[in-house]
């Protein structure tokens, strides 16, 4: 008889770090040391305070992990919000290896687009292959897109730099009209079970059991491959990865819900050597690209949903 996998979410059960010890392989050396928080204001405080503490260098691959984030940023200082148990909410603190500006700015480049990559085949190895990036770094999956993870990168100009991730993963999101979970996702179509490799998990248990933890080993995986790499070939890998490239967007100098007459539509034309986007304004001649940086602009893609 077929094996069938238990869809239904495991909603306000703790995350499982021995789980997640068992699925990481030997190999990775990120996420070996954990902080577990059950409820904390922001997983990137945490994680600033124990860099000042004890050094980023000494804390290099630590994953700092909450159930219930009540004070979650994401970038420009937008708010996260997360329902408890269901979302996937850690930072974690990286020790850069370059010496100097003109070697680190390249390896900062490289974890700021290589932290959504990693979201992304995550994503896949439990199922969810639609997943693809939103510049500068939210994911967004789904036959009609939406949110489903944000990153942020927070370097403290000396030692260590702290990434901040969340992923919508367990929550019923099916009525959001602007977001989606990796559940959702897996409800509207389930996966095969050959989508779970699950070392020391028999294949007739996966479903969503331990959903999060898979991600988060996985995402570590991924994350270390990735920064095994030279920053063009992680641009590389991000472009077969690109929601934006070759849609038109709307670039927005102050917010987007705040009108500025600076603000015009383009056409996405994927990354620059540093990790800008590249668009081309509408009505604009072939080689009058600009160069968008993620420090400056936001942008909304026209997918005919509601921007999040």
């Amino acid at each position: 008889a077929p094996l069938l996998l238990d869809m239904r979410p495991v909603i306000g059960v703790p995350f499982d770090q021995v789980a997640f010890s068992r699925f990481l392989p030997s190999t990775c050396s990120i996420g070996r040391r954990f902080e577990y928080k059950p409820s904390i204001a922001s997983t990137m405080d945490v994680a600033r305070e124990l860099v000042g503490a004890q050094g980023g260098v000494a804390l290099h691959g630590t994953v700092v992990l909450t159930d219930d984030q009540t004070a979650g940023v994401g970038r420009r200082g937008r708010s996260w919000e997360s329902e408890a148990c269901c979302s996937l909410l850690f930072s974690l603190i990286w020790a850069p290896t370059a010496v100097g500006t003109p070697a680190l700015f390249p390896e900062l480049v490289r974890l700021n687009l290589a932290a959504p990559i990693a979201v992304v085949c995550a994503c896949s190895a439990v199922g969810v292959d639609s997943a693809l990036i939103k510049w500068p770094n939210d994911v967004w999956a789904g036959a009609a897109p939406r949110k489903l993870s944000g990153v942020i990168l927070d370097y403290n100009g000396g030692d260590s730099a702290v990434l901040g991730v969340g992923v919508n993963v367990l929550q019923d999101m099916s009525l959001h009209p602007a977001a989606t979970s990796i559940a959702t996702l897996l409800a509207a179509s389930p996966p095969p079970t050959a989508a779970f490799p699950l070392p020391n998990l028999p294949a007739a248990s996966a479903g969503l059991s331990h959903l999060r933890e898979r991600v988060l080993s996985s995402f570590c995986v991924e994350l270390e491959r990735l920064m095994r790499m030279e920053t063009s070939a992680v641009i590389a890998e991000h472009g077969w990865h690109d929601l934006l490239e070759n849609k038109t967007i709307r670039v927005h100098h102050k917010t987007r819900d705040e009108h500025d007459p600076r603000d015009y539509d383009a056409v996405a034309l994927g990354l620059g050597p540093g990790g800008a986007l590249r668009v081309r304004p509408i009505g604009a001649a072939a080689g009058a690209d600009v160069f968008l940086s993620a420090e400056e602009i936001s942008i909304t893609p026209y997918l005919h949903i509601e921007p999040s």
